[in-house]
């Protein structure tokens, strides 16, 4: 317990981050002091201030409690932050937000969640499996709508619920009781450089771990190390140990009345006639990973079931935020060509007459370098797109890198550009137009920057029926 305990007063740099908050609630929830710095006041930072942590909005050293004896940092503050001076003059002791998570999680049964995809869907999916069963504590990289947060606290359960984030290697800092890898394709190479390195982290990852299970794909990579088996859907490559019980696999897919129905067939239980209401396959894999390990936890195979019809999911992970007779409007977080080809997929299986209407915001002038030509492919499945400007998050801008990199290899669909207002601007007008036709249409907020900002007066015009700020009405109920 020493790792976690002996701090009294810690200071974030970069509170009100999705994982940096986590933190500052668990330690609030310790009785510790809490204080720190971000931008821009949100919903979580407001959370923090009336759980009792001290955030202010200015670079200002001034501003620094004297009795501050930790400070947390993440890597999206830059190194010319006003407050670092401050703090070397203090030769205050500073950890990264992973080092800290590493710490936490030394006092639990932890059940970690890796992968390029997948993670916040899964480990929140667990996290409620766990919560309304045995019990659990979490720390999540979204805002679960079930826990109405991203952290969880349970002062009797010896549980753990965590991602772990292969970005800059964080999750080495963990030591999982049971783990799970959903996924390793190519990301993070401004950090790892090639692919391959960034697989050699995850295996270290997982020796790391006291038992772990990889999704299929996975398998046929690990070099040496021995999963307790490997898990999928029917049908996917590498099931094969599903005839000798090694594998956990999602069977019997259909699509009835706005959910997926499907069995669970793996090592420790065989579930018939599950039902999630979570649009996309990805999902039942995800699922599929989560009951995996709920039942390693203990967690009943009558309590999975009995819940799973329950779980509300994530927000931005295809969340449905408004709909009326003429349009539907998620927000989705996704912000690989990977996750956004299961995005689209997803939607086209639950809507497939409708048309498909993405505003996409890259996310990182790297990765939109990287991956332009993946990006490309995956949203030339949309039928209309309109490209947001490159949120850069910690990076500065790259010469020749923009959202025409993507656009122009964009193929047989119409491809507009702008910032925020401008697609703001679009939306609206694309809606007037939709109140006009006779289709349907899906529209959808995607990225992982910060066009969510734009999705509250969206979901206020779709929800009305008030398009374009005309006051048209749109009859018929939600679709």
């Amino acid at each position: 317990m020493e790792g976690t305990n002996r701090f009294k007063h810690l200071y974030f740099l970069g509170i009100g981050g999705i994982g940096m908050s986590a933190l500052a609630f668990h330690y609030l929830h310790k009785g510790c002091k809490v204080s720190g710095y971000d931008r821009v006041r949100t919903p979580l930072t407001r959370d923090l201030e009336r759980a009792g942590a001290d955030v202010h909005y200015e670079e200002n050293p001034a501003l620094l409690a004297e009795d501050v004896d930790v400070v947390v940092y993440t890597p999206a503050i830059p190194a010319d932050h006003a407050e670092w001076a401050e703090i070397r003059r203090r030769a205050l002791p500073v950890f990264k937000r992973a080092e800290i998570l590493g710490r936490i999680c030394r006092d639990y049964r932890t059940l970690a969640v890796a992968g390029t995809h997948g993670k916040t869907t899964t480990s929140s999916l667990l996290a409620y499996l766990l919560r309304h069963s045995i019990g659990c504590n979490a720390i999540l990289g979204g805002i679960s709508l079930d826990l109405d947060g991203n952290y969880h606290h349970d002062g009797q359960s010896p549980w753990m619920v965590t991602e772990a984030d292969e970005y800059d290697r964080s999750f080495w800092q963990l030591h999982p009781f049971f783990s799970v890898v959903t996924a390793w394709d190519a990301d993070h190479l401004d950090i790892y450089g090639s692919l391959e390195n960034m697989r050699d982290a995850y295996r270290q990852f997982m020796r790391q771990s006291q038992h772990f299970i990889v999704q299929a794909g996975v398998a046929a990579g690990l070099e040496g190390l021995e999963a307790e088996y490997v898990y999928g859907l029917e049908g996917d490559a590498g099931l094969e140990e599903r005839m000798s019980g090694k594998a956990a696999v999602g069977c019997r897919v259909r699509v009835e009345n706005g959910a997926y129905r499907f069995d669970y067939e793996g090592p420790r239980a065989t579930l018939k006639d599950l039902e999630l209401r979570s649009p996309g396959r990805h999902n039942i894999e995800n699922a599929v990973a989560a009951i995996s390990l709920a039942l390693e936890a203990g967690v009943e195979a009558g309590q999975i079931r009995a819940l799973l019809p329950g779980f509300q999911g994530v927000a931005r992970r295809l969340e449905r935020k408004a709909g009326n007779g003429k349009c539907v409007y998620y927000d989705d977080y996704a912000h690989h060509p990977v996750e956004i080809a299961a995005s689209v997929s997803a939607l086209r299986e639950f809507y497939p007459e409708a048309s498909l209407v993405v505003l996409f915001q890259p996310h990182l002038y790297t990765r939109t370098r990287d991956l332009a030509e993946g990006f490309a492919r995956s949203l030339s499945a949309v039928d209309e797109l309109f490209l947001v400007d490159i949120y850069p998050a910690r990076e500065l801008p790259l010469p020749g890198v923009d959202t025409r990199l993507i656009g122009e290899k964009v193929r047989d669909i119409p491809v507009r550009y702008g910032d925020k207002e401008a697609a703001l601007a679009w939306v609206e007008a694309r809606l007037q137009q939709a109140a006009q036709e006779k289709g349907f249409i899906v529209l959808v907020t995607m990225g992982a920057g910060d066009i969510d900002r734009m999705g509250g007066v969206v979901a206020q015009r779709v929800a009305a029926g008030d398009f374009g700020g005309t006051g048209k009405k749109v009859e018929g109920g939600l679709p």
